[in-house]
């Protein structure tokens, strides 16, 4: 059986080597009542700060489970490279897949934008939106081992994401026209962002301003991608040209 893997927040203080620890309720109720754990059986905790920490149930009811810590283990599971995956907003559904996937292909961050096409998204519910992201963060990091939390940035305009960022030649822009592969990008000189258009691309004003701030247009093969897919397949290809899979 895999060892269950439960986001603790960041009381790392309350983490110490043979300390009685109580999870949090929400992370309680998720042990009791749909793991169905019992006492003994085995968990691992992490912060989201690096590193996971051995546990142990020692009590457990419906509602409040508390365990012993038995030690802290620094182990990371970070892509060799870091990249900030830059995505335009899509419908929901498949926005909060490219999310979930994103953090398994170990994106150091999330930011996503508004483009021309994008999907909208009231000011009302901005908040609750990336509150929502940023839960899915945390459920793809307890599935697939990884003990930093990457970053949800706030909601930004396409424009307003080009004026505030500092790349140079650092940032790529996905254009099924591109005459340039992002892996033969990625052999020369590995991009820290990767830019994603919404269903129907990037509008040809919108690809202008990309150039005129410094950002190269790649394509990831001879075909044309939906968004949801275009992500995953760039932080693939960034991931196999940095030797993350080795």
């Amino acid at each position: 059986m895999i060892t269950p893997r439960i986001f603790v927040g960041d009381d790392v203080h309350a983490l110490a080597d043979g300390a009685e620890y109580a999870l949090p309720a929400a992370a309680a109720r998720h042990v009791a009542q749909a793991l169905r754990m019992r006492v003994g059986q085995p968990l691992a905790l992490f912060t989201g700060a690096g590193g996971e920490y051995a546990a142990a149930i020692e009590r457990i009811d419906r509602r409040d489970v508390v365990v012993r810590v038995e030690r802290h283990d620094a182990i990371e599971r970070e892509s060799v490279h870091a990249v900030t995956l830059v995505q335009s907003v899509i419908a929901a559904d498949m926005m909060d897949w490219v999310v979930r996937k994103a953090v398994e292909l170990g994106a150091a961050a999330i930011a996503p934008i508004r483009s021309a096409r994008s999907q909208g998204v009231s000011s009302e519910r901005e908040e609750r939106r990336a509150a929502h992201w940023r839960q899915i963060v945390v459920a793809a990091c307890e599935q697939c081992g990884r003990n930093r939390l990457p970053g949800v940035l706030p909601l930004a305009s396409f424009d307003a994401w080009l004026a505030g960022v500092q790349r140079g030649g650092d940032a790529v822009l996905l254009d099924a026209g591109a005459q340039r592969s992002l892996a033969a990008q990625a052999a020369v000189a590995a991009p820290r962002h990767v830019v994603i258009g919404p269903e129907g691309g990037f509008t040809a004003d919108e690809l202008a301003h990309a150039e005129a701030a410094g950002m190269t247009r790649v394509h990831v093969g001879p075909r044309v991608l939906r968004a949801e897919t275009a992500a995953l397949v760039a932080l693939a290809t960034l991931n196999a040209a940095a030797g993350d899979a080795r």
